[in-house]
């Protein structure tokens, strides 16, 4: 299925349909309540109980993270970038608004990635609406090529790939590397935002198509006494409209009641897990250990092309959330993967941080290891604990 790329050579129509979308990006947003989580609770200083241990501060956490259970809310909260009324955008609201399959199935493409994407963009302190990058450039699809030679979600072409650290081996292409395509695509991202003085929308359309044309594009408006804003600039017209569909994206997003836009909920939550693999294994015996069958596991890892991750390096595979403790439990992974784990059973009176002293490993790794949200644990519980390993090589 053709992504919002196709739409490039669009022309847009004099007069717009747009009646539907005036006056909307006044509307405020929804304030939620946030709920301060106590320093004793970060560092996992409770002990365990015979049960769930429910604090008044605890249910009052609860009740905020109930607010923002579905992502799309999450990210509508997080977006800043300024969204102009022009006639671009408009064309992209109303088009997107009239393509709920369209909508649907990127949605349903985007559900494996989407969170994880959110964090790391999240942790940059860059602006949330990158997370809807893929949107754009792939629409999600994480075997994409394009025939200018781009690959993957962020559609990164060869020769970027390689300045940004991407490797290409017999039987892998970093660029469709889920873990690897993200950072180096924020990478550059974060570098043309430096480059065009902290301006996110030259950024983005450097990415697009390429940093000397934007300021080649800029110098010209300057000579000539003109503004030099990204609306202002002659560039490529898929580039011209590159920005304007992001932007009307992410503002449907974030007023998406106001436009009645349906959007599929996606859980605010891990979908995948990165493990460490430093062994030649095939991916059908590492999906067996996971629980899942290999065309699931091998959507989430398209860059390993032949099938095999490789000997003595470190593969970071993707496997879902739900099946970790599966695959870490099983002795026959424990073989290959790189961090060993035991499986520890919870006695009344233990708390987090002592088995992260007496273990010699920290708090945040096991709750990130077993995906807890809090420091809480109880009795009867069973947890993951990372073993210090020697390597011997």
């Amino acid at each position: 299925m053709a992504g919002c790329q196709g739409l490039n050579d669009v022309i847009i129509p004099p007069t717009i349909e747009s009646e539907l979308i005036m006056n909307i990006d006044n509307f405020p947003e929804n304030i939620v309540s946030q709920c301060i989580i106590s320093k004793k609770m970060q560092e996992g200083s409770y002990v365990a109980t015979g049960g769930p241990l429910q604090t008044t501060e605890e249910k009052s956490r609860k009740v905020a993270k109930n607010i923002e259970t579905d992502l799309w809310k999450v990210l509508g909260h997080s977006f800043s970038l300024r969204v102009p009324p022009n006639k671009q955008v408009m064309y992209y609201k109303n088009w997107y608004l009239s393509n709920q399959y369209h909508i649907d199935t990127v949605t349903e493409r985007a559900r494996p990635f989407l969170f994880y994407i959110y964090e790391q963009v999240k942790k940059r302190d860059m602006p949330i609406e990158i997370a809807l990058l893929p949107f754009v450039e792939s629409s999600f699809d994480q075997f994409a090529y394009s025939h200018r030679g781009a690959a993957g979600l962020w559609q990164i072409t060869e020769p970027t790939a390689k300045t940004f650290g991407l490797e290409f081996l017999a039987g892998y292409d970093g660029r469709r590397d889920i873990i690897s395509s993200t950072e180096a695509a924020l990478d550059l991202l974060e570098y043309l935002y430096e480059r065009f003085d902290e301006n996110w929308l030259h950024a983005l359309a450097a990415y697009n198509t390429g940093e000397a044309r934007v300021r080649n594009a800029i110098k010209e408006n300057r000579s000539q006494g003109e503004p030099t804003d990204f609306w202002a600039l002659k560039l490529p017209t898929e580039t011209q409209l590159y920005v304007p569909k992001l932007l009307a994206m992410t503002n449907l997003v974030k007023y998406r009641n106001k436009y009645k836009l349906d959007l599929t909920p996606i859980s605010a939550e891990p979908v995948v897990t990165e493990v460490i693999i430093n062994e030649k294994v095939n991916l059908d015996i590492i999906a067996q250990h996971a629980g899942i069958n290999s065309v699931e596991l091998y959507a989430l890892n398209p860059a390993y092309t032949n099938g095999y991750t490789f000997a003595q390096r470190d593969n970071r595979i993707l496997i879902p959330s739900k099946t970790k403790d599966m695959f870490y439990k099983n002795k026959e992974s424990s073989v290959y993967v790189k961090q060993k784990f035991t499986i520890h059973h919870i006695r009344i009176g233990e708390s987090l941080s002592e088995l992260a002293s007496l273990n010699n490993t920290s708090v945040s790794m096991i709750k990130s290891v077993n995906n807890l949200s809090d420091s809480i644990i109880f009795a009867g519980q069973e947890l993951l604990i990372p073993t210090l390993q020697v390597d011997n090589r």
